[in-house]
């Protein structure tokens, strides 16, 4: 994996890994399992005869919401141990709390560490974008 580039387009719900090695390009796919609406489900009733019904302790779904950002982060984090140069792109929040989140967890910091913001995209669309973003040619890698 010496001399790789990676490119990772992530949100909140998935990250897009694209590996490019001198053996090729390689994707790999990672879900947060962070849910992004509350369950009503998950309510609990109220312990009083016609009490509020649906309480929702808050700060324990933000704890859990976090929890699973770092694990799902860490898992990113362990796609780009090796690599050379980073490319972090798309929507919202996560590409910088990510970034961040490398800055203070990573041992082995890429030398370059570059973020975008980013629609949502398909697989090929990401490919490409990594591709041109590296100024990738198969036969010059």
């Amino acid at each position: 994996m010496a001399h790789s580039k990676v490119g990772i387009w992530l949100d909140h719900r998935e990250a897009a890994l694209v590996e490019i090695s001198d053996k090729g390009i390689s994707t790999r796919f990672i879900q947060s399992g962070v849910e992004e609406h509350i369950d009503e489900k998950r309510g609990s009733r109220s312990k009083t005869p016609y009490g509020p019904q649906g309480v929702f302790a808050e700060d324990k779904a933000d704890r859990r919401s976090q929890n699973l950002l770092n694990q799902y982060y860490s898992e990113v984090a362990s796609g780009v141990n090796n690599a050379e140069r980073l490319y972090i792109f798309g929507p919202a929040e996560a590409k910088q709390e990510f970034a961040k989140y490398l800055d203070q967890h990573q041992n082995h910091k890429p030398e370059k560490v570059e973020v975008e913001s980013a629609d949502k995209m398909t697989e090929t669309q990401i490919i490409e974008t990594v591709k041109k973003h590296f100024r990738y040619k198969p036969d010059l890698f």
